[in-house]
C-alpha cells in the first residue's frame, strides 16, 4: 500500500495525468541525481517522489 494514500494525493489536484506526469518527471530527477552523486537508492524513484508530493514538498503544475 502506498502511503500517503492515491486519493489524498488526487484531491490536491484536477487531474490523475497531471500527477502521473509529475511523479515521473520527479522519479527521473532523483535517478539523476542519485547517478552523478554515485549513490545508490534504497528505495524505488517511484515511491521516493510519491512521498515528496505526499508530504507537499512539491506540487503539481497544471
Amino acid at each position: 500500500m502506498l502511503k500517503p494514500a492515491i486519493g489524498q494525493l488526487l484531491s490536491e489536484t484536477d487531474s490523475a495525468y497531471s500527477l502521473v506526469i509529475a511523479i515521473a518527471k520527479r522519479a527521473r530527477d532523483i535517478v539523476k541525481k542519485s547517478e552523478e552523486e554515485g549513490k545508490s537508492l534504497d528505495d524505488k524513484p517511484v515511491n521516493l517522489a510519491i512521498d515528496e508530493f505526499g508530504a507537499h514538498k512539491f506540487k503539481v503544475k497544471d
